[in-house]
């Protein structure tokens, strides 16, 4: 049978993005163009910004030498 589950996650935009790891939105937006980078997919879009899990992204963040400044 069936069984409804809660699965929950922080949406970011670009900004906040770069706000946490203390980069310019512009270079999130780069990032998230080049496949090298590997940075993660985004989940889609809340209204006109595209947002990402932050999970997943302070995990790539981690991974590639960038040290998280805070959450909102």
């Amino acid at each position: 049978m069936w069984q409804p589950c809660l699965v929950t996650a922080e949406l970011v935009s670009g900004a906040e993005i770069g706000r946490r790891l203390g980069v310019s939105r512009e270079a999130v937006r780069k990032w998230a163009n080049v496949s090298g980078r590997e940075f993660p997919s985004p989940l889609g879009r809340v209204g006109r910004s595209v947002v990402w899990d932050w999970h997943t992204v302070e995990i790539w963040a981690h991974h590639h030498g960038y040290s998280v400044r805070g959450a909102a």
